[in-house]
C-alpha cells in the first residue's frame, strides 16, 4: 500500500524534530545552573582595575535587564552548593556573557576572556560563550564563581544581558553543542541537494511561475542554520551578537514574506494589492516593535504560517500537493505554541528544510511533467505544421489559383505577373516559417498580407489587413495569424472578407500581450474546430506553456479570435 505523501512529510518532520530535541536536551541531574548576583566595581583613583570583590552588602540579585545597561567594570558572582559526589577531572564551566571578563573559581584564577577595561579603548572584547575546565570544589561545600567584567561594546537596544553560568560534565557540555547540529547539518545538506536538483531541472527551461520566489526561500532556508550555528559551533566576540540577532530577524522576516507569496503564485491564488501591503506592513511592524528578538521572530513566523494556511485554503485543485504543506504549517503553529522560543533554535529551520525540500522536489517533478507534455505538443505541432504546409500548397487551392493565373495571362498580363511573384514569395515564406520555432510579428503579418494578395489577385477582389499596434516587438509561433486568416477565407469566403477587411489590434500591458483579429463571420456551423485551430493551440502551448489563452467566436457581424500571452521578462 502506498503511503500518502502528506503523511510521509509529517513523519519526516516529526522524526527530525524529535531527534533534535533528544540531542539538545541535557541530563538535568548532572547540570548545575548557578545562582547569580551583581555589583558595580569600585575603581581606584589611580585608574587600576579592582582586585578585591565588593562586600556582601553591595551584592544584589542578578537582574538581566539592569545588567544590560551596565558598561563596566562590574562584578558578577555565581554560587551553588558543591555536589556530594563528583569527578574533578570531568567538570567544566560554561559562562555566557556579553563582555570581557576575568574569572575566579573558589578564589583560583581561570583563563580569562578578552581584556577588561575601564574604557572602550582599553577593553578587548571577549567571546560570548566560553568553557573552562574546573578544579575540585571548595572544602566549605559551596562553589563560587567571581567575574570581573566590562561590556563597553554592548548594543543598547538589547533588553537582556543573558548572562548565565552552568557547571556540568565536560563531555556533556561539548556533546550538547555538537549533537543537535549534526541533525541540522543533515537537514541542510538534504535541502542543498534538493536545491541543486531543482536548478538542474530548471536549467535551459523558461522560467516557471514562482521559481524565483522558491529559490529565494531556499536561500533563506540554507542561511538560517548557518547563522544559527555560528554561535554554538564557531563562537564570536560579543560585539557580533547584536548583528547576528539582526541577521536572524531579517532572515525570519524574509521567510515570512516569501513563503505565502510563493504559495499564492504557485497555486494561482489572487491576493489583492491592499492585502499584500497590509501583510508586509504588519510584518515590518512586528519585526520593529515587539519587545524581544525571540518574540519578534516568533511573531513574524506565526503570521507567515497563518497567511500560508489562508492561501492554501483559498487554492483550488492540487489537493495532493496542498495537503502536506497545510499539514506542515499547522504542525509549525502547534510547535510554536508548545515550544515557544525554543522552536526558533532548531525545530523551525528543520521545519523549513522539510518544507523547502518538498516544494523543490514537487516543483522539479512538475518541470519534468511539463517537459513530457511539451514533447507531446511539439510532436503534435510538427504534424500540424506539416499539415498546414501541405494545406498551403493543397492541390485544389493550387489548381484554382493556377486556373485563375492562366486566365489572367490571357486577359491581364500585369496582374498575372504579380500573382506569380506573390505565389513564389508565399511558398518561400511558408518554407522558411515552417522550419523556425518563432517568427517576428512583422514577418507573420507579411505572410498574411502576401496570402491576401494572392487571393485578391485571383478573385479580383482586393483584400486588406488593417493593423492597430503601438508596439510590434513580439515573437510568435509561425502561422498562427495566417491560420486564422485562412480559416476566415475558407469559411466566410473571399467576397465577404473583401467587404469586411481583416482588423488586427495589438496591445501590451507590462508583460501581457493581447492580439485580437476580426474578420467576416461566415455561416459554416463547424468553424473553430478544425486543423487550423488545433495548430494554433498546440503552437501556443509549446511556445508559452501555461502562459497563453486563445478564444474565438462570433461577435456581431464579425468573427473574433483573441490571443493572450504572458512573456517572461
Amino acid at each position: 500500500m502506498q503511503i500518502p505523501r502528506s503523511l510521509a512529510v509529517i513523519v519526516v518532520l516529526f522524526v527530525a524534530v524529535a531527534a533534535w530535541l533528544l540531542a539538545a536536551t541535557p541530563d538535568m541531574t548532572a547540570v548545575r545552573l548557578l545562582t547569580g548576583e551583581m555589583a558595580p566595581a569600585t575603581l581606584a583613583a589611580s585608574g587600576a582595575l579592582p582586585a578585591r570583590p565588593p562586600t556582601d552588602a553591595q551584592w544584589r540579585p542578578l537582574d538581566q535587564r539592569v545588567l544590560a545597561g551596565w558598561r563596566g567594570p562590574y562584578w558578577l558572582r555565581w554560587r551553588s552548593p558543591a555536589p556530594a559526589t563528583q569527578d574533578p577531572d570531568d567538570r567544566a564551566l560554561r559562562v555566557s556573557l556579553r563582555g570581557a571578563s576575568r574569572l575566579y573559581w573558589n578564589g583560583h584564577p581561570l583563563a580569562g576572556n578578552g581584556v577588561v577595561g575601564r574604557t572602550a579603548a582599553q577593553e578587548r572584547p571577549g567571546r560570548i560563550d566560553i568553557i573552562r575546565a574546573l578544579p575540585p570544589s571548595a572544602a566549605a561545600g559551596t562553589d563560587e564563581l567571581l567575574v570581573l567584567a566590562s561590556s563597553h561594546f554592548r548594543s543598547g537596544y538589547l533588553r537582556s544581558a543573558d548572562a548565565i553560568a552552568v557547571v556540568a560534565p565536560a563531555q556533556m557540555l561539548y556533546g550538547q553543542v555538537l549533537r543537535p547540529w549534526l541533525i541540522a547539518a543533515f537537514a541542510t545538506g538534504a535541502l542543498a541537494a534538493a536545491c541543486l536538483y531543482f536548478l538542474a531541472a530548471q536549467r535551459g527551461r523558461p522560467r516557471t511561475p514562482g521559481a524565483r520566489l522558491l529559490l529565494a526561500l531556499c536561500a533563506v532556508g540554507l542561511a538560517l542554520p548557518v547563522v544559527e550555528a555560528w554561535r554554538p559551533l564557531l563562537g564570536y566576540a560579543y560585539p557580533w551578537h547584536a548583528p547576528r540577532l539582526l541577521l536572524l530577524l531579517a532572515l525570519h522576516t524574509a521567510a515570512a514574506a516569501l513563503l505565502p507569496a510563493y504559495l499564492a503564485r504557485h497555486f494561482g491564488v489572487a491576493v489583492p494589492v491592499v492585502a499584500r501591503v497590509a501583510y508586509l506592513a504588519t510584518l515590518v511592524a512586528l519585526a520593529a516593535f515587539v519587545p524581544s528578538f525571540d518574540a519578534r521572530s516568533a511573531a513574524v513566523l506565526l503570521l507567515s504560517l497563518l497567511a500560508s494556511a489562508a492561501v492554501l485554503a483559498r487554492a483550488r485543485g492540487a489537493a495532493e500537493e496542498r495537503t502536506p504543506i497545510l499539514a506542515l504549517s499547522i504542525a509549525g503553529m502547534l510547535a510554536m505554541a508548545v515550544a515557544r522560543n525554543a522552536f526558533l533554535d532548531g525545530p523551525y529551520f528543520l521545519l523549513l528544510a522539510v518544507l523547502m525540500g518538498f516544494l523543490l522536489m514537487r516543483h522539479a517533478a512538475q518541470l519534468r511533467a511539463l517537459d513530457r507534455h511539451n514533447a507531446t505538443l511539439r510532436e503534435e505541432r510538427a504534424q500540424l505544421s506539416l499539415q498546414l504546409l501541405q494545406r498551403g500548397i493543397h492541390p485544389h487551392w493550387l489548381m484554382n489559383t493556377l486556373t485563375c493565373l492562366q486566365e489572367l495571362i490571357e486577359q491581364a498580363p500585369p496582374r498575372a505577373s504579380r500573382l506569380v511573384e506573390s505565389l513564389a514569395e508565399q511558398f518561400d515564406r511558408l518554407r522558411d516559417s515552417s522550419t523556425r520555432p518563432s517568427v517576428a510579428l512583422e514577418d507573420e503579418l507579411a505572410l498574411c498580407r502576401n496570402h491576401l494578395d494572392i487571393v485578391g489577385l485571383a478573385s479580383d477582389q482586393p483584400l486588406s489587413l488593417e493593423v492597430d499596434a503601438v508596439d510590434t516587438r513580439l515573437s510568435l509561433p509561425p502561422g498562427i495569424l495566417h491560420a486564422q486568416i485562412e480559416n476566415a477565407l475558407t469559411h466566410a469566403g473571399a467576397s465577404a472578407c473583401a467587404q469586411r477587411p481583416f482588423r488586427l489590434r495589438v496591445r501590451r500591458q507590462n508583460e501581457r500581450w493581447t492580439l485580437e483579429l476580426r474578420s467576416a463571420r461566415g455561416s459554416a456551423p463547424h468553424r473553430g474546430r478544425g486543423t487550423g485551430t488545433r495548430y494554433i493551440e498546440a503552437s501556443l502551448a509549446t511556445a508559452y506553456p501555461d502562459r497563453w489563452r486563445f478564444d474565438q467566436g462570433a461577435d456581431g457581424a464579425d468573427w473574433c479570435g483573441r490571443i493572450e500571452l504572458t512573456c517572461a521578462s
